[in-house]
């Protein structure tokens, strides 16, 4: 499959990652990318950026010959109650969100606690794109969170990142397909996603593609196969 878009990236300022900002740039036009997505961590993370870091966007050049940059973040949902660690103030002049999980923010809880939690984070109208819903140390209603997905119209993401062999993240194959099966009964988009950490992953979704064949998913149901889908996961294009 031809994937224009990965909105999940990551650059020194997260404070663990390995490349600059225009170094993935360069890597994504290198990869024939039509749209490139800055998601730095959430300020609740210790290495993650303050949030004057955010506000301060608004200096970044978007265009880079036919190459689109949005610039995100990926926040931190904080609570069982789908809390995310900036405010709507910041989070509203920001191009996109993805919420995730993380476990130096938000110790895993029950299967409900976990469920409840991401279904929450979803529940705030700038989320766009649930983060890598795939980890056993998170374990989840599947059929709940895929549910509420299609209710609320957001889009979930495979993760490339959670199938690499030495991922701390737990159990994503099984759960991946779980929740694909799952995606397929309700018609529920999902979003391919790097989380490079480094600029030679930016645009390699080698594992996810792998799985997404392997289960037969829909290439309509994926978001960045098709460049006319890019408002179904940016607040503001």
């Amino acid at each position: 499959m031809n994937y224009v878009m990965d909105m999940h990236t990551h650059t020194i300022a997260s404070g663990h990652a390995y490349s600059t900002l225009q170094e993935n740039i360069a890597a994504a036009r290198e990869k024939g990318l039509k749209f490139l997505g800055l998601s730095e961590h959430g300020p609740a993370l210790a290495c993650g950026p303050h949030p004057m870091y955010f506000q301060n966007y608004k200096i970044i050049p978007r265009q880079y010959g036919e190459l689109r940059l949005f610039c995100g973040i990926e926040a931190n949902i904080t609570d069982y109650e789908g809390h995310l660690d900036l405010d709507g103030t910041i989070l509203d002049r920001m191009d996109y969100c993805i919420a995730s999980m993380h476990t130096l923010i938000l110790p895993p809880g029950s299967v409900k606690e976990n469920t409840r939690a991401a279904v929450h984070a979803m529940e705030n109208p700038l989320v766009k794109i649930l983060g890598h819903p795939d980890d056993s140390r998170y374990p989840m209603d599947y059929e709940e969170l895929v549910r509420a997905a299609a209710e609320l119209r957001t889009v979930l993401e495979v993760n490339n990142s959670s199938l690499h062999p030495l991922a701390s993240r737990k159990g994503a194959r099984e759960n991946l397909h779980t929740m694909l099966e799952a995606c397929m009964r309700y018609g529920v988009s999902v979003i391919v996603g790097t989380d490079s950490h480094i600029s030679s992953a930016i645009g390699d979704f080698t594992r996810a593609d792998a799985l997404l064949r392997e289960t037969d998913f829909p290439e309509e149901l994926i978001v960045n196969t098709d460049p006319g889908r890019i408002g179904d996961v940016v607040n503001i294009l």
